[in-house]
């Protein structure tokens, strides 16, 4: 109360032997109309202005402009709605697609990677478009990236950041960034493996190149995927990855 009295909500007199102040029922409905802005999440000056300053015609203004910052925060959570679904679907496949394989169409990516192995690439660019990359959190994911001629024998992993196209606002921004890639979407095998510290990921991909000799099928393209989790069991640090691998007919 004496906080809101301060900002001018209201003004109760006081009296100067008792120290008490003497509120009224038009002081005690501003407090309750200021409950009421606030509930609509406007902010406390905002609402005080509403509540003291501004007109009804002035204050249809400041109820529009409200309105464009919740519909705003609607889509934003529209989105992030939209990538935990996506989190949760990945998580699932732990259990359900280890070991197995399915025919897909891979995701359409951006993919921008500034780590080999386990070395960072950090140029001033590479910096720079990191940072740039890491800002778009959560609607990125920790991506990889090994190419063809990588798999399985090769000792190479391409390590850094990937984005699903829908996602517009943040396609916007990281577009033209150098070093950015984009990743059309293709016919693919796609599995989940699991690695432990030590063991190269290049080789885990075997059982999906025995599964396509199987269906008359061969490796057409670069792998890409990304790191759903990373747990510890009694082998140690175990990491689970979803992984695409482009499949054309022999």
């Amino acid at each position: 109360m004496r906080f809101l009295e301060k900002k001018g909500l209201v003004n109760p007199p006081r009296d100067e032997k008792s120290g008490y102040r003497y509120y009224n029922s038009l002081d005690l409905n501003k407090l309750v109309a200021y409950k009421f802005y606030r509930s609509f999440e406007f902010s406390l000056d905002e609402s005080t202005e509403i509540l003291n300053l501004l007109s009804h015609v002035e204050s249809v203004g400041q109820i529009e402009d409200h309105i464009n910052v919740i519909e705003q925060r609607i889509d934003h959570y529209k989105v992030l709605l939209e990538r935990l679904k996506e989190l949760k679907q990945s998580f699932k496949q732990i259990d359900l697609m280890q070991g197995k394989f399915r025919i897909e169409d891979s995701p359409d990516l951006l993919l921008y990677y500034n780590q080999i192995n386990e070395q960072f690439k950090m140029s001033k660019v590479q910096r720079e478009v990191t940072l740039e990359w890491l800002s778009q959190m959560p609607l990125i994911q920790l991506a990889l990236y090994i190419p063809q001629d990588m798999v399985p024998e090769g000792d190479k992993v391409y390590l850094g950041y990937a984005v699903r196209t829908k996602y517009q606002e943040v396609v916007d921004r990281v577009i033209n960034l150098p070093l950015t890639k984009k990743i059309p979407p293709r016919k693919s095998v796609y599995t989940v493996i699991k690695g432990y510290d030590g063991e190269r990921l290049n080789n885990l991909l075997q059982p999906a190149l025995d599964y396509m000799a199987q269906n008359d099928l061969t490796l057409g393209g670069d792998v890409i995927g990304w790191i759903i989790h990373e747990d510890n069991d009694e082998r140690g640090i175990v990491r689970y990855f979803e992984v695409w691998l482009p499949a054309v007919d022999k």
